[in-house]
C-alpha cells in the first residue's frame, strides 16, 4: 500500500499569485477583448519557474500527459485584487485532442497534471475560480479542471478500479454544469453527475469547490459534493471510484477544452476562459472573504 499523508487545513495550498473575488470585477471583458491591464503574458510552456510559482509549493507538474501549454498564459497584475491569473485560449474550430486527431481540426485548450507532493489521499477538497467572458459561447460543452488519481483519467478510456479516476467539471449547452467523472462503472465515456444542478455564469468570477471522498474497496460509499460561491449545489453518494486502496487521489487535473468526440462540439470562433487561486485541503476551503 502506498504511503498517504493528508493535507492539513492549516497548510491549505493556495495555488496562484493572488486572490480572486466571487463577484464580477474589472477586466471581465469579452472573448474578442482580452482586457489586459498590466504586465505581459507569459505562456506556461515558456517559463517553468513562473509555472511553479503560479501553482504553489504543494503541487508539482507531472512530466507526462500535458498538452497546449503554449495556449495557457499567465497575466500578472491583470486584476486589482486578483493580481495574476491564468488565461487559456480555445482557437476557432478547436475541440478535444480526440477531435483534433481524428478530424484534423485545431487542438484547443490546455492540460497539465499536478501531483500532491506528500502522496495520494482518500479525501480532498479542490477550490478554484473561473471566469467566462460576457459573450462566451458554450456550444455543446467542454471540460474544466478537477481531481484525479492514477493514469486512466480521460480520453474515453474507462478505468478498471485499479488504474485511475477523475472528477473534472463540464460546461454543457447554455452553461449547464456538472461533474464529469471517470469511474469503473462508467460506460464508453465519463459519467455525468448532477447535470444542471447549477449553471456557469458569464462575465464574473465564480468560486467552485468540490470535495471527493473515495469509496472503501468493495463498497459503493464514495461521494462528490460541490459548492458554488459557498452554497452547496450538488452531492452524489453511492459511488465506486476504486476496487483497491492502492488507488488514491493524486492531485489536480488541470484540463480544459471544448468537447466532445466529434466536430459538432468545436468552438466556432476563438475564445478564452480565466482561472485563478486554486487551493487544496482536507477541510472545507470556502470562498475568500473580505474582497
Amino acid at each position: 500500500m502506498r504511503r498517504r499523508q493528508f493535507i492539513k487545513a492549516s497548510g491549505a495550498a493556495t495555488i496562484g499569485t493572488g486572490l480572486a473575488a466571487c463577484s464580477s470585477g474589472p477586466g471581465s471583458g469579452t472573448s474578442g477583448s482580452p482586457g489586459r491591464s498590466a504586465g505581459s503574458a507569459t505562456p506556461l510552456s515558456a517559463d517553468p519557474a513562473a509555472l511553479a510559482r503560479f501553482f504553489g509549493p504543494r503541487l508539482t507538474a507531472r512530466a507526462d500527459g500535458s498538452f497546449g501549454l503554449s495556449r495557457a498564459e499567465l497575466l500578472p497584475g491583470s486584476h486589482p485584487v486578483l493580481g495574476g491569473l491564468l488565461r487559456v485560449h480555445y482557437p476557432a474550430r478547436s475541440a478535444s485532442p480526440t477531435v483534433a486527431r481524428q478530424y484534423g481540426l485545431p487542438q484547443g485548450g490546455a492540460q497539465l497534471y499536478l501531483e500532491l507532493l506528500h502522496g495520494s489521499v482518500d479525501f480532498l477538497h479542490l477550490r478554484y475560480y473561473v471566469r467566462f467572458p460576457d459573450d462566451f459561447d458554450f456550444v455543446k460543452g467542454g471540460k474544466l479542471p478537477g481531481l484525479y488519481g492514477g493514469t486512466v483519467t480521460s480520453g474515453r478510456r474507462i478505468p478498471d478500479g485499479d488504474d485511475g479516476l477523475s472528477t473534472r467539471y463540464m460546461w454543457r449547452a447554455h452553461g449547464a454544469a456538472e461533474v464529469y467523472a471517470y469511474l469503473p462503472t462508467s460506460v464508453a465515456h465519463g459519467t455525468s453527475l448532477g447535470r444542471g444542478s447549477w449553471d456557469w455564469p458569464l462575465g464574473r468570477w465564480v468560486c467552485v469547490e468540490q470535495a471527493v471522498r473515495l469509496n472503501r474497496p468493495g463498497r459503493f460509499d464514495g461521494n462528490v459534493t460541490v459548492h458554488v460561491d459557498g452554497r452547496q449545489v450538488m452531492s452524489r453518494g453511492g459511488l465506486e471510484f476504486r476496487t483497491t486502496d492502492r488507488l488514491g487521489i493524486d492531485g489536480v487535473l488541470f484540463s480544459t477544452f471544448f468537447g466532445g468526440s466529434d466536430p459538432s462540439w468545436a468552438t466556432p470562433r476563438s475564445q478564452y476562459a480565466d482561472f485563478a487561486a486554486f487551493a487544496v485541503s482536507d477541510r472545507p476551503i470556502d470562498p475568500l472573504r473580505g474582497i
